[in-house]
């Protein structure tokens, strides 16, 4: 008569079930809405030892992240850029933190962006290279080979605020590796993401006609007839109501032109560069102060070479918190790895985990 060995038996069914590659992909974002069979063509490239799921909302990725984990996944890899990095950890940390995997020595596996963004400053600061298919081909060629995959550890920061949603102020926490949370940084993201097609070149433009309408929109001129050239620039250097605290101290002012704050060194597009003092383990590079339109145009060279920012009304120094807090009617609007927080009344960022990111650098094509 036969026996089983239901311990054994156990462990083989879970086997079966596990899966090496977890992919989420957006069918509604901006490079996906013409590609309807997007998610078979990265299921195909994974093959059988990965599971690709789209997620059509926010409310749809932790169920597959939780599945991932359930079935062991090494890697996650969102088919997109910062923001879908951005909300992939965020939803990772929330389902780490439920009673089934909380004590079970469970940690966030390795997670992979795939340069489908229209920034990819995460990617280009790990030395990420490829598209997304040449990126996952490249991925799944190693992971059957059991090839060495390069991991490079990131600082993230742990970022919690309280938003007014419907008249109720509602704590969050989301994590992520760079803020334009006011002013000018602020400005130039609503100005980015209004082109139809933002790309590095969108960067070269906002700049352009930033500094192109300066002498107009910040002059008496501005009362002219003279459409955009009027307000462009005007509208970039708005300031920021809000009061700002760095490791505890108070900054002077209820206004900034700049408030900024990264985990990582960033570069845009090849065409800015920020945050150097990130890169120092353990730290986040703060970038905030009242320096004047002039004062900020002066600063793009050093901003186009990575330089540190340079004025008396200008902080650019390594810190371990940051706390901003509205203090007007006007409330904030953070963007947090190029997703826009709404209707924020406080928001604390904090150097939080360090994030292992696989260096996948994928063959250039003939």
């Amino acid at each position: 008569m036969a026996t089983y060995d239901a311990p054994r038996l156990a462990r083989s069914l879970q086997s079966a079930c596990d899966v090496e590659i977890g992919v989420i992909t957006n069918p509604n974002s901006r490079k996906n809405k013409n590609r309807p069979d997007r998610a078979a063509r990265l299921q195909r490239i994974v093959g059988d030892i990965g599971e690709v799921h789209q997620t059509v909302s926010l409310e749809s990725i932790k169920p597959v992240l939780r599945e991932f984990l359930r079935k062991r996944a090494r890697y996650w890899v969102a088919d997109g850029g910062d923001g879908a990095l951005h909300w992939m950890l965020r939803m990772g940390m929330e389902v780490l933190q439920e009673d089934e995997f909380v004590g079970q020595s469970v940690t966030l596996p390795m997670t992979l962006p795939t340069k489908g963004g229209t920034i990819d400053f995460v990617a280009n600061n790990v030395g990420i290279e490829g598209d997304a298919e040449g990126i996952l081909a490249t991925l799944r060629r190693n992971v059957e080979r059991n090839s060495h995959i390069e991991e490079t550890e990131v600082d993230s920061m742990v970022i919690d605020g309280v938003q007014a949603i419907d008249g109720v102020d509602t704590p969050f926490r989301t994590y992520g590796f760079a803020s334009a949370a006011g002013g000018i940084g602020q400005r130039f993201y609503a100005k980015y993401y209004a082109d139809p097609d933002p790309n590095p070149r969108t960067i070269m433009k906002v700049v352009a006609n930033t500094v192109a309408s300066a002498p107009i929109a910040l002059s008496p001129l501005s009362k002219l007839p003279l459409g955009s050239w009027t307000s462009y620039a005007k509208e970039m250097f708005e300031p920021t109501p809000c009061r700002v605290s760095i490791d505890g101290m108070r900054l002077p002012g209820d206004k900034f032109t700049g408030v900024h704050i990264a985990s990582m060194s960033i570069n845009l597009g090849n065409v800015l560069r920020f945050f150097g003092k990130a890169d120092q383990p353990g730290l986040m590079n703060a970038l905030v102060g009242t320096p004047s339109p002039w004062g900020i145009i002066r600063n793009l060279p050093r901003m186009a070479r990575g330089g540190e920012m340079k004025g008396r009304d200008i902080l650019d120094r390594p810190c371990r918190e940051m706390v901003m807090e509205a203090c007007s009617d006007e409330l904030l609007a953070p963007i947090i790895d190029g997703e826009f927080y709404r209707n924020v009344k406080k928001v604390t960022f904090r150097v939080g985990p360090r994030v292992r990111i696989p260096k996948v650098v994928a063959p250039k094509a003939a």
